[in-house]
């Protein structure tokens, strides 16, 4: 079963990208470069996990919403990722792809889904910041 998730606040972390590299092309890999700058093994983990719960979704014909169950998470991270990188995985998920919008997470459903949020909290802070810089 996976671990209860327990929103907090996440202050740490760096943020680096060179914008002119930046498209509208770019994939999974190089979201994730951004996203994880400093943490090879979580952006790792990061894009397994990413990447299975489309594929699983598609697979299943789930719709435009992908989503998986818990279980069937939590059977994947247990034979893909095995006991040794498990409480990396869960951080992954309930620490950066939850709080940042790439994933959301239903208890009441038991499922992860694929969020859209994430591209709207970027846009809000492109907007933002349009705005500060007057």
């Amino acid at each position: 079963m996976p671990r209860k998730i327990l929103l907090k606040e996440k202050r740490s972390g760096k943020m680096f990208f060179n914008a002119p590299n930046v498209s509208s092309n770019i994939g999974l890999r190089e979201m994730m470069e951004i996203v994880f700058t400093n943490a090879d093994s979580y952006k790792e983990i990061a894009i397994v996990l990413l990447e299975w719960l489309r594929a699983k979704s598609d697979q299943e014909n789930r719709g435009r919403t992908r989503w998986v169950t818990t279980s069937e998470m939590s059977h994947y991270i247990n034979e893909r990722l095995m006991l040794r990188r498990r409480s990396a995985a869960y951080a992954v998920v309930k620490n950066y792809l939850i709080p940042l919008g790439i994933l959301e997470y239903r208890p009441s459903e038991s499922k992860y889904l694929l969020s859209r949020d994430f591209a709207g909290a970027l846009k809000r802070l492109a907007d933002a910041y349009v705005r500060w810089t007057g």
